[in-house]
């Protein structure tokens, strides 16, 4: 059997038109191939996520999962799975094939990227993309630097006198992101559309609280003398040493803070543990669930990570980081959807991906988005 013969089995496989004879073939070709074939544990770690979240979630018996796992493995190798997304709409546990024209643009529609504007105490404002590398300035008790892989950091600076403390903003706006180190050594990611607000130095303060709007990623530096306390407008967060991710977006009806590592304490009650995220309603219920954190932080790490979401809850995703609009014609389905794919992929991509799923077609007109039943 040649690659020709073989990619058009894959196919007809992956879009559920196969024959017993294709299945037959296939297998045994599998069989032939075991030691040479990519395997599932041989995939990225990205990919490798996204298969077990498509056994757990569709409940697929050991025999299919073998099944799916040896077309990926196939298609790994011959190329077929270009990209990282598999999205699935879980009827009879079966992928639908979807005829629609791919989506394209004639206006470029680019990822974010890493920038983000600072603004001091006093007002003025700093553009991080255009300002240079090293020592920015220096402020009540912080030297403030840019670093050379396009981050911010501030550093404690001994004065011998009262520091009068002051605050600064770090703001992304929607299509960027940042990160940036405070002066007790706390590292923070921020994901775009966010602002952190955070004092210029922690120095004679009780603790040391920041106010956040948006997304961020914490890994808090331990100072049991001193709790890091996170303010958003639904919850307070308090830790001693930890990671943790906060989402606390306007446009979004719930208010999510999930542990990845450590404890925290939300709103001077509920202890998490870590793989715990406690949701708040804007009417102030909350309840704590255990989650996936892999799926939580995949923005920090770079890619989409769609976990039995619809498709308002994805195009939410994509709007702040392509800093685009979304319109909405007609009924739109529900479906709950999964799937993985690089942030840094052209948002024709991503819409293709799902366009793949039968349920949703996708185009493009000065930059904004039109989403219809398909």
């Amino acid at each position: 059997m040649n690659q020709e013969q073989l990619t058009a089995i894959i196919e007809r496989i992956a879009n559920n038109t196969a024959t017993d004879e294709d299945i037959s073939v296939y297998s045994a070709w599998c069989d032939a191939q075991q030691e040479q074939a990519q395997e599932l544990n041989d995939l990225s770690d990205i990919e490798a996520f996204t298969f077990r979240q498509i056994q757990r979630r569709t409940g697929l018996s050991t025999r299919k999962w073998m099944m799916i796992r040896r077309i990926a493995a196939a298609a790994a190798v011959t190329g077929i799975l270009a990209g990282s997304l598999y999205i699935y709409k879980y009827a009879n546990h079966r992928v639908t094939p979807a005829p629609i024209a791919a989506v394209t643009t004639d206006h470029p529609i680019t990822a974010g990227k890493n920038t983000a504007t600072l603004t001091l105490a006093n007002g003025k404002t700093i553009v991080l993309a255009d300002s240079h590398d090293g020592k920015l300035t220096n402020q009540a008790g912080s030297e403030i630097t840019k670093t050379t892989d396009g981050s911010l950091e501030y550093h404690p600076v001994a004065t011998g006198a009262a520091i009068d403390i002051q605050y600064n903003k770090l703001s992304t706006a929607r299509g960027e992101q940042y990160q940036i180190t405070l002066p007790d050594g706390t590292k923070v990611w921020l994901n775009a559309a966010t602002t952190l607000t955070f004092p210029t130095s922690f120095a004679n303060l009780p603790s040391r609280k920041v106010d956040v709007t948006g997304e961020a990623y914490f890994e808090v530096t331990p100072d049991a003398a001193h709790p890091f306390i996170v303010r958003t407008t639904q919850q307070e967060v308090k830790v001693l040493g930890t990671s943790f991710n906060i989402n606390n977006y306007a446009d979004e009806p719930l208010a999510k803070t999930t542990l990845i590592q450590g404890a925290i304490k939300i709103n001077n009650g509920k202890t998490l543990t870590p793989g715990q995220q406690a949701i708040s309603a804007k009417d102030g219920a909350m309840k704590i669930a255990n989650v996936a954190t892999e799926a939580t932080i995949a923005w920090k790490n770079g890619y989409f990570e769609f976990n039995d979401e619809d498709i308002y809850e994805i195009m939410r995703k994509v709007s702040r980081w392509y800093n685009v609009e979304v319109i909405y014609e007609g009924d739109i389905p529900m479906n709950a959807m999964e799937g993985t794919i690089s942030r840094f992929e052209d948002v024709t991509k991503v819409l293709n991906t799902i366009q793949k799923t039968g349920l949703l077609r996708f185009r493009i007109a000065q930059k904004k988005i039109y989403v219809s039943k398909y």
